[in-house]
């Protein structure tokens, strides 16, 4: 049974990271639990093998860097949507703290993604992002057309260090983390003196290949790690059970993971490490400078923090582009029920209904909330056109005085220059549509109430934001009363 802590606005529920995914790869479980180490064993599945400035480096460590040759370490592979991929980073950092390992951290993969995957795919999806590796990947030829993917198009896709995007300072108070900057063995030895012995790939299971411990799962849901002795392993969905105690003892220098996908493939249960898991989460804000500026300024547009509701409706992909006319319904309920409670019964029954202009402007809409006579409601969406699909609707018959990013910025190319000074370091290209999503997810979180999409991980990660905002803007009106 997984831990549920007390501060549920930070886990809700209703935010499934399986519905977030972007390939759904499901095969029937038949390996055998625990960790094997017979080399005779084999699967028949096999791993195949600018002008513009950028974020300012971090922490990362160079190549002239010197590590301890006794250091253990711990690494994966990320996969699937931006959101799912934070997940994976918290389970990679919860469990290098736990292990006392340093955490090789892959980059992030920004705009288009990958799903979950066999080890040997997914070693392969990094390595073609790999900064090396040419545009057509004719290094790779023979294992493209092995697992039957094409070569990326780096139009489409950026790779970011994870602490060039979110606040990971905390995280590096308690575990050491190095970034990950080339997905290939080769670079695992010449950096870290990680060596394999050449004991033939199985492509699926767990197996001892050198300096290396690999867990290589066969289906998104592998292993669950506990924080507990074995007795009291329960494992759901997952197919075996590891804990924290026989990791600890495993003697290789290197343990890698295909995945750490999944809320609840780290079941907590001691205090202690609910405690470290929250504090690290709550920890987790966005830090690019060019998202918390241009955040700034949008919300300056609204009038302030906390003068409207933040929205996140999820429309563009998978099950919600069938679930959004049954998402806004239950949005603009949401935001009925939320407006009657703030309001005072006095106010509702003397105040007359508010002539609201057709199409109302935003200066127009400032002016009436400022006469408590409409709600003013800035809605994140990846909606490409919400304005002209009939399922948003009743947001605004019901709200007009409901705003998206390019109401308030425009097509303005100046508005979003600060964005578009930030460049992927390979292509020359702005990163400004990958950054765009982070601007309306930190704007949304700065309301007075938030509501998301079910299901969506990103709607559960501006929740947690906005928990954060919340709880900032108590201890500040605790901090003026006292």
């Amino acid at each position: 049974m997984t831990f549920r802590s007390k501060a549920s606005l930070l886990s809700p529920a209703v935010f499934s990271e399986e519905n977030d995914n972007i390939v759904n790869i499901e095969t029937s479980w038949h390996r055998s639990k625990g960790i094997k180490g017979d080399p005779s064993e084999q699967s028949t599945i096999r791993g195949a093998i600018s002008t513009l400035h950028e974020p300012a480096p971090t922490s990362h460590h160079n190549q002239d860097d010197i590590f301890d040759p006794n250091e253990k370490y711990i690494t994966f592979f990320t996969h699937s949507g931006f959101q799912n991929q934070l997940i994976q980073v918290e389970n990679g950092i919860l469990l290098a703290w736990y292990l006392n390992r340093t955490l090789i951290l892959p980059k992030a993969l920004m705009g288009e993604a990958f799903g979950w995957s066999y080890f040997g795919k997914l070693h392969l999806e990094h390595m073609l992002r790999d900064d090396a590796i040419s545009d057509t990947c004719t290094e790779f030829e023979s294992e493209i057309f092995f697992w039957k993917i094409q070569c990326p198009d780096r139009q489409r896709y950026a790779m970011l260090p994870f602490d060039e995007i979110f606040d990971l300072s905390w995280a590096k108070r308690h575990v050491k983390i190095v970034l990950r900057e080339q997905a290939n063995f080769n670079w695992l030895e010449s950096k870290f003196g990680i060596r394999r012995a050449g004991v033939p790939d199985r492509g699926n299971g767990s197996y001892v290949d050198g300096d290396i411990l690999f867990f290589k799962g066969e289906t998104r849901y592998d292993w669950r790690i506990f924080d507990t002795p074995p007795k009291s392993h329960r494992l759901g969905k997952y197919g075996a059970a590891l804990d924290i105690y026989q990791l600890r003892k495993r003697p290789e220098k290197l343990i890698h993971f295909s995945s750490l996908f999944g809320t609840g493939k780290l079941p907590i249960r001691r205090p202690e490490h609910w405690k470290f898991h929250y504090t690290l989460q709550l920890s987790i804000t966005y830090r690019h400078p060019a998202v918390l500026s241009m955040t700034e300024k949008i919300i300056q547009r609204l009038g302030g923090e906390g003068n409207f509701i933040g929205l996140h409706v999820r429309a563009s992909d998978g099950w919600f582009v069938k679930a959004l006319s049954e998402n806004i319904n239950s949005i603009v309920s949401q935001i009925t029920r939320a407006v009657d409670s703030r309001l005072s019964s006095v106010d509702s029954i003397l105040s007359p209904p508010p002539e609201i202009p057709l199409n109302p402007t935003l200066d127009q809409c400032l002016e009436l909330s400022k006469q408590h006579k409409v709600t003013l409601i800035y809605m994140a969406t990846d909606a490409r056109l919400p304005r002209s699909d009939p399922a948003f609707d009743p947001l605004w018959n019901f709200y007009p005085c409901t705003f998206t990013i390019d109401d308030i910025v425009g097509q303005d190319k100046e508005e979003w220059a600060e964005l578009d000074e930030y460049a992927d370091k390979r292509t020359g290209m702005s990163l400004r549509k990958f950054l765009i999503p982070l601007v309306d997810a930190s704007t949304a979180s700065r309301g007075w109430f938030f509501i998301g999409s079910d299901g969506s991980t990103f709607s559960g990660y501006i929740s947690r934001l906005h928990d954060i905002f919340q709880s900032k803007m108590k201890e500040q009106s605790m901090g003026l009363e006292s």
